[in-house]
């Protein structure tokens, strides 16, 4: 299954969740991508090239990068984003956990 595959079949799942909406192409494109999802109005997840983009906990996402299960959000101009880690095709198993663990920090009001 491919990335974007995989990513389609979490937000379906995600999206069962009236707080969650997903914004598709024509909205308005972050991090140049589209079908991101959010939480009350907080966009917590995305995929770009074939891979999850994820909104953590500075702590979690320097843990996902240390353990190689993540690698650093970088954009733009080289700008590194603290609390956003990519999460490469390789670890598809657990990209629905690692969703749900980013709408729950969403949620939780602390980013």
């Amino acid at each position: 299954m491919s990335g974007s595959a995989r990513y389609e079949e979490i937000a379906r799942i995600l999206c069962e969740d009236p707080a969650v909406s997903r914004v598709i192409a024509g909205g308005m494109k972050r991090f140049g991508a589209s079908g991101e999802l959010r939480a009350g109005g907080k966009m917590f997840a995305f995929c770009s090239k074939e891979r999850l983009i994820v909104k953590l906990p500075q702590r979690r996402v320097a843990e996902l990068i240390a353990d190689g299960r993540g690698q650093p959000c970088v954009m733009g101009r080289g700008r590194t984003m603290r609390e956003w880690v990519v999460i490469g095709q390789e670890q598809r198993p657990e990209w629905l956990s690692i969703a749900m663990e980013s709408k729950q920090f969403i949620g939780s009001g602390n980013q």
